[in-house]
């Protein structure tokens, strides 16, 4: 399980509650990731290759992510978590704040003894990674996942190399169990879990 990390004193991470959404939430999130490799399964085999791409999300994107998150909360269907930039007087509210990062965890219970739940989103904006963010997203939902009274989380992780070393570096292995849904809305993503 992820330890604990310096935030720095700029960094405030919470819940998210619908008052929360809005349509500017996203405004100064930067997806942007040049991926230069990225895993492929080959035969049951997972293969590291060379071409590379970009991801990135336009305006349209980020709008569909914040209905996502408006559906999640408003149906009651999971929660959401924010890594904020805090302004300083020590105020923990998002309120015009930027989001950095944040993590999409559903509580619907899945698997053949109901020992999952899902880690549908996860991403930290381009210019804050590998600063612990990501991690500190993750110690929420492992928390969480235990109140949902679930024993595992299920990812459907990105091919890229760093998405999948992240997961790999935090205790994430190959799902047990795969989720035929998942692997088949995102065919060239690997299927994992992590025990609580």
């Amino acid at each position: 399980m992820p330890g604990n990390f310096d935030t720095a004193k700029n960094i405030f991470f919470k819940e998210l509650t619908l008052n929360d959404i809005n349509d500017s939430l996203l405004d100064f999130y930067d997806r942007y990731q040049k991926v230069d490799r990225y895993w492929s399964n080959e035969n049951g085999t997972w293969t590291l290759l060379e071409k590379g791409y970009t991801e990135d999300w336009d305006i349209k994107k980020k709008y569909a992510k914040i209905q996502m998150f408006k559906n999640v909360l408003s149906k009651n269907e999971g929660v959401i978590f924010g890594a904020f930039l805090n302004n300083g007087n020590g105020d923990n509210s998002n309120g015009n704040k930027r989001l950095i990062g944040f993590a999409v965890l559903l509580n619907k219970k899945f698997g053949s003894q109901k020992q999952y739940v899902q880690l549908t989103q996860m991403h930290v904006s381009n210019g804050c990674r590998h600063k612990g963010i990501g991690k500190e997203l993750f110690r929420l939902c492992v928390i969480k996942t235990h109140d949902f009274g679930a024993q595992k989380i299920y990812i459907s992780a990105n091919d890229s190399e760093d998405t999948q070393r992240f997961y790999l570096g935090i205790g994430c292995a190959d799902a047990v169990e795969i989720d035929a849904e998942s692997a088949k809305a995102e065919p060239c993503d690997r299927q994992m879990e992590f025990v609580l």
